[in-house]
């Protein structure tokens, strides 16, 4: 019996020490988890990075993790050098995390999201936008952020980012930056010309005129107004369909009931296919090739100096720097022109990270985040690319209030909400091929507009 009475006791001391042992391990969790949320959820300072050097919630040093990033920006320069930097001072504060990007193009980003996830090989942290969410979000892929990022967190965000952002409740991505469509001019040549920031389409149709010419004499233009994007794809179309807005037309917009429908085939809209067709064809404002125009090319052609305005965002003012720096100051943000009566409008162009659902390092994942979105690191982000941060307390800082972007920071004000429909990427394409349409001279813009429509009702079908 006291054989039995010891072997007892020594079974419930042995439960006991192993209860205290769990218990303790519990409590460290919780203390690292605790000031993971504190440290990495502030955004202020360079403060905010050596804490999150100091957070738990990059696993144990013995665990070694890999990040996979989907990104279209890492290939991009400058961005490409920013984005790089910021993974490898993460992986200095966590040597236990590898970062790997798999840079994609933005042109093909959407589609290659879409291949892995078909694929099942879906990498942890995937960009999205609002052109794209609610695609992702219908897939499933897209874990709610709200309670990952945590409230205090999520309030950090300026209110217009976060409306593009969330479906259903559901925080579907971090809003990384913002690029408000408006027109880049440049400065200089305006002030040489005696000419005031166009207002109105007429205006800029008369200043893109005067800005074509023949610089070096020798008969032939070497110089024009206008860098379009004529290119058939979103970053062409992503650039006319605010243009077409201007004119009081949207490519999407609820009726009564609360149905999608497009406007596509009116008279507002066949006034801005015309317009682009005028541009090319009557005015002789646009450099030869613009179907090959992609945003690429037209970033070299302001460059190089080849072209005085392109329809565009903040953004475009650090590449053009990237290749030209002698054109520092030279370079100014306006909202974009209106037809008579209406109104200016824009849209964020915004670009931020989702965390797959099924991703096994999520905590990681939403440190990672928290990690760039700093304001340290937003307001060097914006330093070198130009793009405008999507967190308060960078945008209040003075670096943003300056005179090159007051008139980036004015479109904001006019920002119109992305339609939320799966398909959107396919109503872009739809607005390019109708302006090239038009340009090419294979259509009226009435005729382009009355096809636009058409594809976009047989987008519009599947939601039925």
């Amino acid at each position: 019996m006291a054989t039995r009475t010891k072997w007892l006791n020594a079974t419930l001391m042995l439960f006991l020490a192993l209860a205290l042992v769990v218990t303790g391990c519990g409590g460290n969790s919780s203390s690292d988890n605790s000031k993971s949320g504190s440290s990495s959820g502030g955004s202020s300072g360079g403060s905010s990075n050596s804490q999150s050097g100091g957070s738990g919630s990059s696993g144990s040093s013995d665990e070694q993790i890999t990040l996979r990033i989907v990104s279209p920006t890492v290939v991009e320069n400058p961005e490409g050098e920013v984005e790089t930097k910021y993974a490898e001072e993460y992986m200095k504060l966590h040597p236990n995390v590898k970062i790997e990007f798999i840079g994609v193009p933005m042109n093909e980003v959407y589609a290659k999201i879409i291949t892995m996830a078909t694929g099942r090989d879906m990498p942890d942290i995937f960009i999205n936008s609002p052109e794209f969410y609610a695609r992702a979000y219908e897939m499933g892929l897209t874990e709610d952020l709200n309670t990952l990022l945590g409230e205090e967190f999520v309030n950090g965000f300026h209110p217009a980012t976060l409306r593009e952002a969330v479906i259903d409740g559901q925080l579907q991505y971090a809003p990384f930056f913002t690029i408000p469509t408006g027109l880049l001019y440049r400065k200089d040549w305006f002030e040489e010309e005696g000419l005031s920031v166009p207002e109105t389409w007429d205006e800029f149709v008369a200043a893109a005129q005067k800005l074509t010419k023949d610089t070096d004499g020798d008969g032939n233009v070497d110089r024009w107004g206008f860098a379009m994007v004529g290119s058939k794809n979103g970053s062409g179309g992503s650039r006319f369909i605010p243009i077409m807005r201007t004119f009081g037309a949207a490519e999407l917009v609820k009726n009564e009931n609360g149905e999608w429908v497009t406007q596509f085939d009116t008279p507002e809209a066949a006034q801005a296919f015309q317009l682009y067709g005028d541009l090319v064809n009557k005015y002789e404002v646009v450099p030869p090739g613009p179907f090959q125009t992609s945003y690429a090319e037209a970033v070299s052609l302001m460059a190089s100096e080849k072209t005085a305005m392109m329809v565009t965002g903040p953004h475009t003012i650090g590449a053009v720097l990237k290749q030209n720096p002698s054109l520092e100051g030279k370079l100014a943000g306006a909202p974009l022109p209106h037809a008579p009566g209406k109104d200016t409008v824009s849209v964020l162009g915004m670009l931020g990270f989702s965390i797959y659902n099924g991703s096994k390092h999520k905590e990681v994942a939403a440190d990672y985040l928290k990690f760039i979105l700093s304001k340290e690191n937003q307001l060097e982000w914006n330093k070198v690319t130009g793009r405008f941060p999507s967190r308060l307390d960078a945008l209040e800082d003075p670096q943003i209030q300056s005179p090159t972007l007051s008139g980036f920071m004015q479109a904001m004000d006019f920002a119109f909400q992305v339609p939320d429909v799966p398909f959107y990427a396919d109503v872009q394409v739809a607005a390019a091929e109708g302006y090239q349409s038009v340009i090419g001279k294979q259509a009226g813009a009435e005729e382009a507009a009355k096809r636009a429509a058409e594809a976009v009702n047989q987008l519009l079908e599947s939601l039925k």
